[in-house]
């Protein structure tokens, strides 16, 4: 399916308005990214994705490195070659960034992340290596989603709004499994 620019810019706005009312980024934290073609859109270093602007994404293409991209530029195009997927985002929500520092795979409690994702892997390493690249697009390969160790998720699909939904999913399970942690404890 054909989609232009315009409609997934639109689409762009919308998500990044629906990232920061679901608290899953903060300020200028996340990114996000589209494939169209054989060219990558991504966001800005520094991009509050709750303000996008027809100047917020930067047209990449595989194995390019561009100065005012994202930071986050090498994990999005490694997903891009590892997978289908044409949309990439990354947020920073608080339950999904608190069991990512505790535990080596979240295990939802809740029906709709059981059924969903069984399990989401914790993935760690160096922020910015290659290896780090490398470990979150192959889990993002087989489940659509990664959580990495105190960073947050990494969600592709096949539109922006998927890759959304994917993240939306895992910070609800998380925040789930979080606070029956919680009344366990009492």
């Amino acid at each position: 399916m054909f989609r232009s620019f315009e409609i997934m810019f639109e689409e762009a706005i919308k998500v990044g308005k629906l990232l920061a009312a679901a608290r899953l980024i903060d300020g200028a934290s996340g990114n996000m990214s589209f494939k169209m073609a054989d060219s990558i859109y991504i966001t800005r270093s520094g991009e509050n994705l709750d303000d996008l602007t027809d100047s917020s994404f930067v047209k990449i293409k595989p194995g390019e490195f561009v100065k005012e991209a994202s930071v986050d530029q090498l994990i999005h195009l490694k997903i891009y070659e590892k997978t289908d997927y044409n949309a990439v985002l990354h947020c920073h929500g608080v339950f999904n960034v608190v069991l990512g520092n505790k535990m080596d795979r979240i295990e939802p409690l809740d029906l709709e992340g059981k059924l969903y994702f069984g399990e989401v892997e914790v993935v760690e390493g160096q922020f910015g290596s290659p290896e780090l690249a490398e470990g979150i697009a192959e889990v993002v390969k087989r489940k659509g989603v990664a959580v990495v160790r105190n960073h947050g998720i990494y969600a592709a699909g096949k539109s922006l709004r998927d890759a959304y939904n994917k993240a939306s999913y895992v910070e609800h399970s998380c925040e789930i499994l979080y606070r029956s942690m919680l009344l366990n404890k009492l």
